[in-house]
């Protein structure tokens, strides 16, 4: 650095006086100085700082309002509730150069003031491996081992603070449960060829049974594959599509079982001017299953085989007019997983402001019908707001900054 900052001013050396170019060359190489040593400070002032992972905590609140009484399954009424839904620690570090860790550590709460804690997610993601032609196809897989949030879809993939509406589908909720499909295993991630500017995405994963809604048994494993194409449409459009499919157990016998097909789907518009303020995006996802699992109906202790073709989808738009504001409607719209003669609908339309990527906020109404008599016309006013403090979070894919 010293040595071009001298080069430079020698250029000008015939044009101006020694002393004034010896005082300008002084005064630059402390400059240099002095920057060197902040750096220096900066790297060195706690080095054992340096391995420790990147921490963010994320809130989530939610004041709801009800015009009828809401009881869960435990018997605790939660209408007309303020609630801070749940606090996450999202922990995140490069391992080495091959893998990353992700460790994120949930209290939640249905019940305000009653919370429990779990692990959201404990992963390894392994980018790389030492081993000759890795990064050449058909290798360059990446690998995920621990507890994860499972490819059943985009709505599946984002935690509750990232949803695009406060609460998740019907169908998400019917099939997979309240809080989606998370399991430990391992999943394979790869691209495939595919044409032009399209981008071809398999992902496979084998998983601990158990924690869905569909497929309730732990003792056998469940298996899911996602098939997913990215389609750009010129610079201001783009398609992404995903066929998934889902096999597990309902007994511990392995006798009945579940498959599940599942059509997940998204549209995009952000114009390349103004591209900050507007956006479009249009989603929605579609579930079938042939599900047959055991129940006892009779009271006698002996549960009976029953089999259902359950069949339930979401669609949903969304629409940026203005930096930051974000305005949607959402219609949910699914048969019961174990009676596919009745079925639940839903429609919410929101707005979400979003004043930073720290601080999101978000007003929706809720109306129900349903052959449940306990939820049939139900009307609920949700006012939800997230707090993000720590390292800047990853970004949900609907946002457009």
């Amino acid at each position: 650095m010293h040595t071009l900052i001298s080069f430079l001013l020698c250029l000008q050396a015939q044009q101006e006086n020694p002393q004034d170019l010896k005082e300008r060359l002084e005064s630059l190489e402390r400059k240099v100085q002095d920057l060197e040593t902040k750096q220096a400070r900066i790297v060195s002032a706690n080095p054992e700082t340096v391995f420790n992972p990147r921490v963010t905590v994320i809130g989530n609140f939610l004041w709801r309002l009800d015009d009828k009484h809401v009881v869960l399954d435990s018997g605790d009424e939660v209408d007309d509730t303020v609630n801070v839904r749940e606090v996450e620690i999202d922990f995140r570090a490069s391992i080495d150069p091959y893998a990353d860790g992700v460790a994120i550590i949930s209290l939640e709460s249905e019940v305000p003031g009653e919370y429990e804690a779990g692990v959201e997610e404990f992963l390894i993601n392994i980018k790389s491996l030492p081993v000759p032609f890795w990064e050449e196809p058909p290798l360059g897989t990446k690998i995920k081992l621990g507890r994860m949030r499972t490819e059943f879809g985009r709505n599946n993939r984002l935690h509750l603070h990232d949803l695009p509406q406060s609460n998740r589908p019907l169908v998400v909720e019917e099939f997979l449960g309240e809080e989606g499909h998370i399991a430990s295993g391992a999943s394979a991630q790869m691209f495939l060829p595919s044409p032009g500017d399209t981008a071809l995405e398999l992902t496979v994963q084998a998983l601990q049974g158990g924690n869905i809604a569909v497929a309730q048994d732990p003792n056998h494993p469940a298996y899911l594959a996602n098939l997913r194409l990215f389609v750009p449409v010129g610079d201001e459009h783009s398609f992404d599509v995903s066929v998934i499919g889902f096999y597990g157990t309902n007994d511990p016998d392995g006798r009945r079982q579940s498959r599940v097909l599942s059509l997940d789907a998204l549209y995009r518009w952000k114009p390349l001017r103004a591209g900050e303020s507007y956006s479009v995006v249009v989603g929605g996802q579609l579930f079938t299953a042939d599900h047959e699992f055991e129940e006892d109906t009779n009271g006698d202790g002996t549960p009976e085989p029953y089999e259902s073709e359950p069949v339930g989808y979401t669609a949903w738009a969304q629409g940026q007019f203005w930096k930051g504001v974000y305005f949607g409607v959402r219609w949910d719209h699914t048969e019961f997983l174990a009676n596919d003669l009745l079925d639940r609908r839903k429609i919410q339309p929101s707005v979400s402001w979003y004043p930073s990527e720290f601080f999101r906020i978000r007003a929706s109404f809720e109306h129900t019908w349903s052959d449940d008599r306990a939820e049939d016309k139900l009307d609920t006013f949700l006012l939800e707001v997230n707090v993000v403090f720590g390292a800047h979070p990853i970004e949900p894919f609907w946002v457009n900054k």
